[in-house]
């Protein structure tokens, strides 16, 4: 199952919140625990991504992908168990969309891989997504400077940009992340209990 939405959304305090019996979560930060080149696992990703040309680029972000796939979903699932991944493609490929940093080769790459049994998509106003981020901006999250006009306006588009990449899944499921985050975490974890149907339960703190 794959958790989505535009920067600020929330996914990140989810998967540190969320607890299911049988489920793991994971996102790309967790490649640090893995024998990578150390390349792939940089605390600043966006740096080395703006110094390569297209198809270095490309290949960059593609080997994060697969490598997520391979090092931290795929194990678990042949374990047996369900696995909430942080975004998949879907994110970055809007991103590169709309930046203009878009290459064929990523696009096939990510087409080949499988497809989620889930996708969460956590619809956010961006505004709201503002208040969230706006001491921990990056030019990754923004159009241009990264001031609040910057922002709201590539978050803006991403979220659309995402609307239309999950328009044709098959298991798309919406959850309202305006909300506090004890609401947003009771219905998201209702969602993955419905696809992956175990255990679930909530943080001590936030019931």
């Amino acid at each position: 199952m794959v958790l989505t939405g535009i920067d600020g959304s929330g996914k990140s305090s989810l998967l540190s919140l969320i607890a299911i019996a049988s489920l793991t979560t994971a996102g790309w930060r967790d490649l640090r625990h893995h024998e990578l080149p150390a390349v792939m696992a940089p605390d600043e990703p966006t740096l080395i991504k703006n110094s390569m040309s297209s198809l270095p680029r490309a290949m960059f972000i593609g080997g994060h992908i697969v490598a997520q796939y391979e090092h931290l979903v795929r194990p678990q699932l042949e374990l047996g168990v369900d696995v909430l991944l942080d975004s998949y493609w879907y994110k970055v490929m809007a991103k590169e969309h709309i930046l203009g940093t878009s290459h064929p080769i990523l696009a096939d790459l990510c087409g080949a891989l499988p497809v989620p049994d889930a996708v969460i998509l956590l619809e956010v106003d961006p505004r709201v997504a503002y208040l969230r981020k706006r001491d921990s901006l990056t030019s990754y999250e923004c159009m241009g400077t990264t001031d609040m006009r910057g922002f709201i306006r590539f978050q803006g588009r991403l979220r659309d940009r995402l609307e239309e990449e999950l328009a044709g899944h098959p298991a798309l499921y919406r959850v309202d992340a305006d909300r506090d985050l004890r609401s947003v975490l009771r219905s998201a974890t209702g969602v993955v209990q419905q696809c992956a149907p175990t255990s679930a339960r909530m943080p001590e703190q936030l019931v």
